[in-house]
């Protein structure tokens, strides 16, 4: 059987499409992405007049409705067809003769995207022979652009599951009288709306108000699952005692080794509720977490000190109580590690650059601002903010 040898500058040249198309299908991430790299990758490539990625009906543009049923076919037998010029073409699918005139088609490929209920449909306006290294050539683009597509899709399958996730978790603020609240969440993972992150606040009598923040070790779906879980046991021992911020996290931990492994975190837990003598009492007890930052009205900055060990290490490890007294208009911020962590820069100098950024003051929001001002390029780590304002003397 004859065999066509393909001349070493086009050898050459396909070799170098197929790096070219692998880099730019792997820098796709959703399945939009691909339907519409994939197109313009081939209509280069292949100087094709028409592509088009047909998968589980979905449309791409006005001749959508034609390639879906040039490549029905393909798509119930898996075996690619490939029309070389108008008549093979028209007489392969009759009925569909006024559309492919219509649109000027004179050669065509219509082939499967293997292990996928899809297919790929290529048009030139002139006929075309495809020899062997050319049907090669299309056979392994197809290869590149199914693994993108499969990829893609496991991409959109996270960022659903995400979303819901997101959804039934929750982290809306409440309205707490006397107190201004602000918070932002920025997962590390641009294709989850979720990681291991959280806060929580929750309003209590006599003007208590406790303040959560926490930072499960690791990011995306299964980290978010984790701090899910965490995140409930705590919520519950919350709303059903009131208890020193140690005691509560002694309790998180018991809970969190008695029900198999324990999920590695880090965590605050805050009480702020008013003092007898005035302004407002912060009561607080830290696993391994940032220490807490208060704003006092005239900029002065103060990092809360006195941590003990992470959850997770030892079911019965040491938790300490500390109390800080708020002057009338203080700010309250706590924060995830990821807020401070940079590749660039040492932790330290990351704190003092924070402190520096907070002296300004300001409200809750203005706080966030300053504080997100400290991210710059490429994170890797979830960052989660929230900052509670106690009241001024005119407002108490």
């Amino acid at each position: 059987m004859p065999t066509t040898t393909v001349p070493p500058d086009a050898a050459l040249l396909r070799s170098r499409q197929l790096l070219t198309a692998s880099e730019q299908l792997s820098a796709t991430e959703t399945t939009a992405d691909v339907l519409a790299a994939a197109p313009a990758l081939m209509r280069e490539m292949l100087t094709a007049t028409h592509a088009e990625v047909v998968v589980a009906g979905i449309g791409r543009g006005p001749a959508s409705g034609v390639a879906a049923a040039l490549t029905a076919p393909v798509q119930r037998d898996g075996l690619a067809r490939f029309y070389a010029g108008p008549a093979e073409l028209m007489a392969a699918r009759p009925a569909l003769a006024g559309d492919v005139a219509r649109l000027g088609w004179q050669a065509a490929v219509c082939a499967p995207l293997p292990g996928m209920p899809g297919a790929l449909m290529l048009a030139w306006s002139q006929p075309r022979a495809f020899t062997g290294p050319d049907r090669a050539f299309i056979v392994t683009l197809i290869l590149y652009v199914t693994r993108a597509l499969q990829r893609a899709m496991r991409n959109d399958a996270t960022i659903a599951a995400s979303e819901t996730l997101q959804r039934a978790i929750g982290s809306q603020l409440p309205h707490v009288d006397g107190y201004e609240l602000a918070a932002r969440y920025l997962p590390a993972d641009a294709t989850t709306t979720v990681g291991g992150d959280w806060y929580d606040v929750l309003p209590g009598p006599n003007g208590r108000l406790t303040c959560v923040i926490g930072d499960v070790v690791g990011h995306g779906l299964r980290a978010a699952a984790e701090m899910g879980q965490l995140r409930g046991m705590l919520r519950a021992y919350l709303v059903d005692r009131r208890e020193p911020p140690s005691v509560l996290l002694r309790r998180l931990e018991a809970a969190n080794h008695a029900l198999g492994e324990p999920t590695m975190a880090t965590a605050v837990v805050a009480i702020v509720e008013p003092a007898a003598s005035g302004g407002h009492r912060l009561r607080w007890s830290n696993a391994g977490h940032p220490p807490p930052v208060v704003i006092h009205p005239d900029g002065t900055v103060h990092a809360l000190t006195g941590n003990d060990m992470l959850l997770g290490m030892r079911r019965n490890s040491p938790r300490h109580t500390y109390t800080y007294h708020l002057p009338p208009g203080s700010t309250v911020l706590l924060h995830t590690d990821g807020l401070v962590e940079d590749r660039e820069r040492h932790i330290d100098e990351s704190f003092a650059t924070l402190y520096r950024r907070l002296r300004a003051g300001g409200r809750p929001h203005e706080v966030l601002a300053a504080a997100a001002g400290l991210l710059t390029g490429v994170r890797s780590d979830d960052v989660a903010m929230l900052a509670v304002r106690v009241p001024g003397h005119a407002e108490t």
